[in-house]
């Protein structure tokens, strides 16, 4: 079930982009179609996500000179392949900066020297990480339902 809350905050936003005119959009995804994307890809989306995907489904158009993404929405109905390799991306990302030393989170407990004792190390830590979910090129929110009040909680921050 969909807070009210989440539900008006994407049935909003997605009217507003539609209102901007720069994207294409398809009809919205069903919730068999939800179901079964949650179902394949182990997570839920949160609310408000929901709420903007099931309003209409913004599609990928031809890219313009000077963009820099080709295909910048998801494509929740497309390549299942490709799918789980944007879901994978942040922790591929970080796992990169591991190895490559440009990045060590101070919870983790002090860097091994060794790079694949470092791998290790930060990937069981990550693996318990919240699922981030693609929702524009390279911008994500955390899975789950109420997931953005449940983060602004932590922060002290009012939704």
């Amino acid at each position: 079930m969909i807070s009210d809350e989440g539900a008006r905050f994407g049935r909003e936003a997605a009217r507003r982009l539609a209102q901007m005119g720069l994207y294409e959009f398809e009809p919205g995804l069903t919730d068999a179609e939800f179901s079964r994307i949650e179902r394949d890809y182990g997570f839920e989306f949160a609310d408000d996500h929901r709420a903007f995907l099931a309003t209409g489904l913004p599609i990928n158009v031809p890219p313009e000179d000077g963009q820099t993404w080709s295909k910048p929405w998801p494509e929740w109905r497309g390549d299942p392949d490709k799918l789980r390799e944007q879901l994978a991306w942040p922790v591929e990302g970080v796992l990169f900066d591991v190895e490559h030393s440009m990045f060590w989170h101070e919870t983790w407990g002090e860097r091994p020297v060794d790079d694949a004792a470092a791998l290790a190390v930060a990937r069981r830590n990550l693996a318990d990480v919240p699922l981030l979910v693609p929702v524009y090129a390279h911008r994500y929110l955390p899975a789950g339902r109420e997931a953005l009040a449940t983060l602004c909680s932590r922060c002290g921050r009012r939704t």
